[in-house]
């Protein structure tokens, strides 16, 4: 990997340790003192982070199935991602004791929904969510361990390997979806308690891709200061990039005018927490970042060409991702727009750990060659 690349990930590893150390402490003691405002903080960081380590799981899979010449050179930055997996998982432990302070099915104070929360008792109580939390986990793991830790046995030529990781990432996907949705409605729909969407947890799946997918990009970009990409290699990337902009908009507007078409209390309340007062700005944000402007750049065969263009192109996708997942999450607890001072500590807190993992696992990657496998 190019040095510009190895110096830019020491530096985070660096910082990060310190920021990390000081910034938890401090979410630690905000657990204490401060538990309505800092449990849903850290939630907000804690979804935004974990998804970013999960959304590179179905990257590798499709490359596996298609076994394309986009996947070689991110391949190491999607290993580096899967490697915070065992961190996200004990940092979940947090989320378990602040149940109470997080969903209003725990015991956090609610105006309506009562009689729809006892119905879903059975479902939604505190055993059966760490239960289902403890399997997703151990799914991702199994499938993390399966597709990139374990190791290929010597004598083993290359084309049955290719024909087993071709068949767990077939069976994968499906599964992966499936447990990772389950496990959208229990850590965020759940946060609102009378409301529902079947196509909410694609929405949030499919930011995780995008996110996982622009961090790895992004940081290919970077490499390539020392040693171009070849432009057709930009070109795909950036198609599947589109794509997956696409997508998010597609199930996003579906929702909205399913939603809408319905007019059903339980069903509007979502979108009325999320577009009254200030937060209606933060939907207009979305729409024009999360949308409408990388939906005009990517349209052009120029731009998706461009390293510099590229790069502000995933760097604001990360940034709207975040943005995102604060709009997804914050109105469940706050009814006017704010930024609450535990907001910042906790997402840094979170995101320093994750970084060194992140940056020292991809030092130990091969130095991949652009689009050589």
């Amino acid at each position: 990997m190019a040095k510009v690349t190895n110096v830019v990930l020491k530096r985070w590893e660096f910082r990060g340790s310190v920021i990390a150390g000081v910034a938890l402490l401090i979410t630690i003691t905000g657990f204490v003192f401060y538990p309505k405002h800092t449990y849903p903080s850290y939630l907000i960081g804690y979804l935004f982070w974990t998804g970013l380590t999960l959304g590179c799981l179905p990257l590798v899979m499709l490359h596996h199935l298609t076994a394309g010449r986009w996947g070689f050179i991110l391949r190491p930055f999607f290993y580096g991602e899967l490697a915070t997996l065992p961190l996200m998982a004990l940092l979940v432990l947090p989320i378990f004791f602040g149940l109470k302070y997080l969903y209003p099915w725990a015991g956090l104070p609610i105006t309506d929904g009562a009689e729809i929360l006892k119905e879903r008792a059975v479902y939604l109580n505190a055993p059966a969510v760490i239960v289902r939390a403890v399997l997703s986990f151990a799914l991702w793991l199994g499938l993390a361990w399966l597709l990139v830790w374990r190791g290929a046995p010597p004598r083993l030529r290359a084309f049955p390997v290719q024909s087993r990781l071709q068949l767990i990432s077939g069976i994968g996907l499906v599964v992966f979806v499936v447990v990772t949705s389950f496990t959208v409605i229990d850590w965020l729909m759940a946060t609102e308690p009378t409301w529902y969407s079947s196509i909410f947890p694609a929405i949030v799946l499919n930011g995780q891709v995008l996110c996982a997918l622009a961090l790895a990009f992004l940081l290919c970009l970077r490499r390539s200061e020392a040693k171009p990409i070849e432009s057709e290699q930009l070109n795909r990337i950036s198609n599947l990039l589109f794509a997956f902009v696409l997508i998010w908009t597609y199930l996003s507007v579906s929702q909205l005018i399913i939603i809408y078409a319905g007019n059903l209390p339980h069903e509007i309340v979502w979108y009325r927490h999320r577009t009254s007062g200030n937060w209606l700005w933060i939907a207009l944000f979305l729409v024009t970042f999360q949308f409408i402007l990388p939906f005009i750049l990517l349209l052009f065969r120029g731009v998706k060409k461009s390293a510099k263009i590229l790069t502000a192109i995933t760097a604001m996708q990360l940034t709207v991702q975040a943005v995102a997942m604060f709009w997804y999450t914050a109105p469940a607890y706050r009814h006017t727009l704010r930024l609450d001072w535990t907001d910042p500590v906790a997402f840094v807190g979170i995101g320093a750990a994750w970084a060194i993992v992140f940056g020292r696992q991809v030092r130990r990657q091969p130095h991949l060659e652009n689009g050589a496998p």
